[in-house]
């Protein structure tokens, strides 16, 4: 039997892809082979669900640092970080201070939890970045160790230095990788994984029309939404901005947000409504708040869209929608690309363009047949390309490879 350590750093206060993709893995794992233990820095509200599969989960605390200080008062201050020199040497003493304050003690809290559930291999979660403390405790306690890399982060030297002591450093797409290449990120061994979804554990409860009528959608009405945690790289704004030019055509259209607010996402919520008010659209805008029952509701919209504008690793809600046979428009950057063949399984708008995404879902929803067509081919596609037999698998050779190898 395998112990494997499942470590998800993120904190927040809302369940992220990240965690969402570790618990779709533990639930698709061979439990005759594997142990699997979840760390986790803070409650989250999947413990049940995780508890409900035999999953032992431990919290780890991890202090933070501040990014608010007197210095920020003084112009001076402001002037001499311009100073390049100036700027290497308080981010180098940052670094010091939050290795020290941060992440070794971090360390050694999660070093404690591998001696005693005597794991065979650490599963990090979150990259190199804010996995730092996990490599260290993998160093530490000399476990085998795969690091999750998930987003397109920004790398500097310590972060080249311990990506060469993890054993496989997984990406989630070519686009992830291609990016920690360029950084000159690299494990010991570089492997891209998809990660993927059990259409099994992903499957509505309800009936799309009951789901509609408690959000308050008119029978017929064309309804499509946006999944994820309100904040501004999200970009829920555009799809809010894109209902403008849907409502002109459609007035009885409504666009559904689901999702929680994350910790930083407050004042961008806050812009989200100004706009909706603006534009006069308080009646074409439902926003859910955190929600559980997300296959439901994501069941109940004609389109499905997906809005950041920033480059987007994956997509994990991308693949959510194709399973459920809906037609998704996304943003054409990231990894989103690999998940989407535009046209064919969906549709692909530039980052932020509310012109184009408008248009698009214009054309979408005045044609049922189209909707019909491209969803099915989604499913096919998602069922075939990013099942979660494929995902797990892969990762299953990855322990048992770093577990006979140590």
């Amino acid at each position: 039997m395998i112990r494997v350590a499942l470590v998800e750093a993120s904190t927040g206060g809302v369940v992220g892809g990240s965690l969402t993709g570790l618990y779709h893995l533990v639930r698709g794992l061979d439990r005759t082979r594997f142990a699997p233990t979840m760390v986790l820095y803070e409650p989250k509200n999947i413990e049940p669900d995780l508890a409900a599969l035999g999953v032992p989960v431990t919290h780890v605390t991890r202090r933070h640092l501040s990014k608010q200080h007197a210095l920020l008062g003084y112009d001076a201050y402001h002037r001499a970080k311009a100073s390049p020199g100036v700027r290497s040497a308080l981010r180098t003493g940052r670094q010091s201070v939050r290795l020290l304050v941060e992440e070794l003690p971090a360390a050694l809290r999660v070093a404690r939890v591998l001696r005693h559930t005597h794991t065979d291999v650490v599963h990090l979660g979150n990259g190199v970045r804010a996995n730092f403390d996990g490599i260290l405790a993998a160093l530490l306690t000399r476990t085998p160790c795969v690091c999750h890399v998930k987003g397109f982060e920004k790398y500097a030297a310590r972060e080249r230095w311990a990506a060469r002591h993890v054993d496989v450093l997984v990406c989630m797409t070519r686009a992830v990788r291609e990016h920690c290449t360029r950084a000159d990120v690299r494990g010991r061994r570089t492997e891209v994984v998809y990660d993927a979804l059990d259409d099994t554990g992903f499957r509505p409860g309800r009936p799309a029309a009951v789901v509609r009528a408690e959000l308050g959608v008119a029978d017929g009405a064309p309804c499509v939404g946006v999944v994820g945690n309100i904040q501004e790289w999200k970009g829920q704004l555009v799809l809010v901005e894109a209902m403008a030019r849907v409502a002109g055509v459609f007035p009885t259209a409504r666009a559904v947000v689901i999702g929680g607010v994350h910790r930083a996402g407050a004042a961008y919520l806050a812009q989200m409504e100004r706009r909706i008010r603006d534009l006069g659209l308080a009646a074409h805008v439902i926003r859910t708040g955190f929600r559980t029952d997300v296959a439901d509701l994501v069941n109940a919209l004609d389109v499905v869209v997906h809005t950041s504008v920033r480059p987007e690793p994956f997509g994990r809600v991308i693949l959510e929608a194709m399973l459920l046979g809906k037609p998704v428009v996304a943003t054409d950057a990231g990894g989103v690309p690999e998940l989407i063949e535009d046209g064919t399984t969906g549709f692909l708008t530039p980052p932020g363009d509310a012109a184009a995404l408008g248009d698009c879902l214009v054309r979408l929803l005045a044609d049922p047949a189209a909707r019909v067509r491209v969803g099915a081919a989604a499913r096919r596609w998602a069922q075939d390309q990013f099942s979660l037999d494929r995902h797990v698998a892969a990762f299953s050779q990855l322990y048992e490879d770093l577990a006979r190898g140590h």
